[in-house]
């Protein structure tokens, strides 16, 4: 997952290998970390939550200024969102993604 935008310009990376391990990027910074077993099935989960499959590939708000954008690849596939949408499963998703991040 990438999330780009905002009005301070924000670029975070979150990336979730088979491994288990999910790599960070926050503004030049780097870190690995080593996801528990339950955390792991757990983001499986939401990864194979068949209710992604009706999420659409783009869902932007054009005319709203300085939100995040979120893009997102997984299952062949690359969706783009700035959450204006309601799309429960893809929020999940981002949100426990997002759970990686460093606070600001």
């Amino acid at each position: 997952m990438v999330i780009t935008g905002g009005f301070a310009g924000v670029h975070q990376e979150v990336t979730l290998r088979g491994d288990g391990t999910v790599h960070i990027s926050d503004q030049g910074g780097r870190a690995v970390r080593r996801t528990g077993k339950a955390e792991f099935t757990e983001l499986r989960t939401l990864l194979g939550d068949p209710a992604l499959d009706d999420v659409s590939d783009f869902s932007m708000n054009t005319e709203a200024a300085d939100m995040f954008q979120y893009t997102l690849r997984f299952d062949g596939r690359t969706v783009m969102t700035d959450r204006y949408a309601e799309e429960p499963a893809l929020d999940r998703l981002i949100d426990a993604l997002s759970g990686f991040l460093p606070d600001r």
